[in-house]
């Protein structure tokens, strides 16, 4: 049986406040191997016999995914090692998201 993972309880929540100390939003980061190894991990054909059961299964065992605003969801993937988060956090912040999720890619040749 698998384990069911709210998706509020993922990631890590950053309070915004502008320069009077004013609160703004909360923004939600989340890597987006918190969301794989909370959902049944990597996809692999070993495992799962298509890519639609594969994500029906992993979906099942995320409780709040349809209280979520996909347009309120910034994915970004980057192949930088570090990356600076008050620059995507204000960038969220200036277009409307509430959650971020931060994607590492590994560079191909």
């Amino acid at each position: 049986m698998y384990r069911i993972t709210h998706v509020e309880s993922l990631g890590t929540d950053y309070t915004v406040a502008d320069s009077n100390g004013k609160i703004i939003n909360t923004i939600q980061v989340i890597p987006h191997s918190e969301i794989l190894d909370a959902a049944l991990g990597k996809f692999t054909l070993e495992k799962f016999d298509t890519i639609s059961s594969y994500l029906e299964k992993s979906i099942a065992v995320l409780e709040g995914t349809e209280a979520i605003d996909p347009t309120r969801v910034l994915w970004y993937a980057t192949t930088e090692e570090e990356v600076v988060l008050a620059e995507i956090i204000e960038y969220a912040v200036k277009y409307g998201y509430d959650k971020i999720i931060l994607e590492h890619l590994e560079e191909t040749e």
